[in-house]
């Protein structure tokens, strides 16, 4: 009787637009694909229900005792990123950690970030408290859905008239935009990681797939701008901008960014700022760090640099 062949290893694929690039290459050979939005990706690595994933950065911390870098690969935004925005009725200077907003349940990174960009506006607002709100000031929205919205907002404030998509949001701050107004560095969004204990044929798979995306990089790209933009109904001149703006073998300048992200989280704990004034999916949520769906995730402490890695 034929032996029965091996299992394949699991490894978390993003399903959003900005990962196609990767997917173009296809599967590394002997593993199979799980699509696991980012948030899912964590809890699958934490559980064991995945071997290597494009992790947020945000959860980094939480799992670094789980895993580690798979060279220097992943999703930085070297000024802009299309993708995670906060659409708002007033500008964003004049938003508190305070009000109440809507935030993506899909990732823990962008959140976060959300997070900091307004505690560093205003530092001394404390921890804010439960309470009840007519209306939320503003909405995060990333990944495909917040490309989407973007170009329905550019086009409705063209037109004259309040963005029906984004239920009447005037404002919209592009994240990634602002933090390099701040700080003259890249944000990087995700990681790609290995479990520890990984079998070592697992992980040589792995790095041998990356370095062959690292060669063909803008060809996946280019292959990936026609199909990207007839799934999400827009202009391939988009999607080639959005692309730009994307790196996805990281630099020196990119992983300063994601030290300096990861050592403002080290400063700011996310469970001791509990965002009792955000709703997820329309209902009130106790604090961000709840939205990560997985304990392991949140940011106490940092067992390593994870603004290293080993080189492509």
């Amino acid at each position: 009787m034929p032996s029965k062949p091996p299992e394949a290893y699991p490894v978390a694929m993003i399903p959003y637009i900005n990962m196609l690039p990767y997917r173009m290459l296809g599967i590394p050979p002997g593993c199979c694909w799980h699509q696991l939005v980012p948030r899912e990706s964590v809890s699958a690595l934490a559980t064991g229900r995945v071997l290597a994933a494009a992790v947020p950065v945000g959860a980094l911390p939480g799992l670094s005792a789980l895993v580690e870098p798979l060279g220097q690969y992943g999703i930085a935004a070297r000024e802009a990123s299309m993708s995670v925005l906060f659409f708002s009725d007033k500008p964003f200077d004049q938003i508190s950690v305070r009000d109440s907003m809507r935030i993506t349940p899909e990732s823990a990174t962008s959140v976060r970030l959300l997070h900091l960009l307004l505690k560093r506006r205003d530092p001394s607002n404390g921890i804010p408290r439960p309470r009840k709100a007519a209306r939320e000031v503003g909405e995060l929205v990333i990944g495909d859905q917040a490309l989407k919205a973007m170009q329905a907002w550019r086009r409705d404030s063209n037109e004259g008239r309040p963005s029906v998509r984004n239920r009447g949001f005037t404002h919209v701050t592009d994240l990634a935009t602002r933090w390099h107004q701040l700080y003259r560095l890249p944000f990087v969004f995700a990681r790609w990681v290995v479990r520890r204990d990984a079998p070592p044929e697992a992980r040589a798979i792995l790095l041998e797939w990356l370095e062959a995306f690292r060669t063909r990089e803008a060809v996946l790209v280019s292959q990936s701008i026609p199909i990207a933009a007839r799934r999400l109904g827009l202009s391939e001149g988009c999607l080639e901008d959005y692309y730009r703006c994307l790196g996805r073998v990281l630099d020196e300048a990119d992983l300063a960014g994601q030290s300096l992200f990861l050592r403002a989280l080290r400063r700011s704990p996310f469970d001791d700022a509990g965002r009792a004034g955000a709703r997820e999916n329309g209902a009130t949520c106790r604090s961000y760090a709840g939205l990560s769906g997985n304990p392991h995730a949140a940011p106490t402490g940092l067992s390593r640099d994870w603004g290293a890695g080993s080189r492509p």
